[in-house]
């Protein structure tokens, strides 16, 4: 239940940059316990310069939960063929190789969704 509000409510905050077609790629991670909660945020961050590259790019929002250490990773894509290349170049790049080699393999959860519907509040 808890996955499922944090998943709504991360695409409702990306809602405004998101239109009909675009993929969301959401990403559920925890770092390796050697791994200080600031190299932590500061690796997050270097993912930006990584990803912001890729053809398709359209947004990225980062979430982290102190509740259970897991990081939530949000990123808009043209569509689903971008975001699948995108993918696989970040794999080939080194920098984002050794962020990915700190992070617990089996804790990741990666998938690929398209907006199917939602609401808003009206003022």
């Amino acid at each position: 239940m808890m996955k499922s509000i944090v998943i709504g409510g991360i695409l409702m905050l990306s809602s405004q940059v998101a239109v009909a077609g675009d993929v969301f790629e959401i990403v559920s991670s925890k770092f390796k316990d050697t791994v200080s909660l600031e190299e932590q945020k500061a690796q997050m961050a270097q993912l930006n310069e990584i990803v912001s590259k890729f053809e398709g790019f359209k947004s990225r929002d980062y979430f982290y939960s102190e509740e259970n250490g897991r990081w939530i990773d949000f990123v808009v894509w043209n569509d689903l063929n971008l975001a699948i290349a995108a993918s696989e170049q970040a794999m080939n790049d080194p920098v984002a190789r050794s962020i990915f080699m700190n992070i617990e393999e089996n804790s990741m959860i990666f998938s690929h969704y398209q907006r199917v519907g939602g609401i808003e509040s009206t003022p």
